[in-house]
């Protein structure tokens, strides 16, 4: 894995995990549904076999992806996705609108009924309702029982205006 940028913030701590070479293409190649580990490494052509072993292990010991075994001799797996991982869909997909936005490609994430190109937005579940990024802060978590803070306020920009 990755060394560690020594923060605290959430997207550092993602990235340390989910930055690595190949991760997030495993992640959208499996968005699609489950794969044996000969089809993750045909689509993702250019992969050495060690590499995705060693990603597809992490990937499942963080809880991010199942395997199934469906031959034991020889010994054959299949993968999927686990709730957390199909979270990462949203990343993925946030990644897919960047890149045809600003890089050269030739494919975009388009709404099936008008054929326009989609955006990502903040929403939240609680109040049910589109944000704008003027709405959003940057707090300590709150302990999930308790509601009290976890950690003292950090004043940081979040990046999101």
């Amino acid at each position: 894995m990755a060394k560690s940028y020594g923060q605290v913030c959430p997207m550092a701590r993602s990235l340390e995990f989910l930055g690595e070479r190949w991760t997030l293409l495993i992640v959208r190649d499996l968005l699609r549904g489950a794969l044996k580990f000969q089809d993750l490494s045909a689509s993702l052509s250019g992969v050495p076999p060690a590499v995705l072993s060693l990603r597809l292990k992490l990937l499942e010991e963080r809880g991010v992806i199942t395997r199934r075994i469906y031959s034991d001799h020889p010994p054959r797996a299949e993968y999927s996705l686990t709730p957390a991982g199909r979270e990462l869909g949203v990343v993925v997909a946030a990644l897919t609108i960047w890149g045809s936005r600003h890089l050269k490609t030739e494919r975009e994430l388009a709404h099936t009924t008008c054929d326009h190109a989609v955006a990502l937005i903040y929403y939240c579940p609680h109040c049910e309702e589109t944000l704008a990024r003027s709405e959003i802060t940057f707090r300590p978590r709150r302990a999930r029982r308790t509601g009290k803070q976890v950690s003292r306020p950090v004043r940081q920009s979040t990046g999101l205006s």
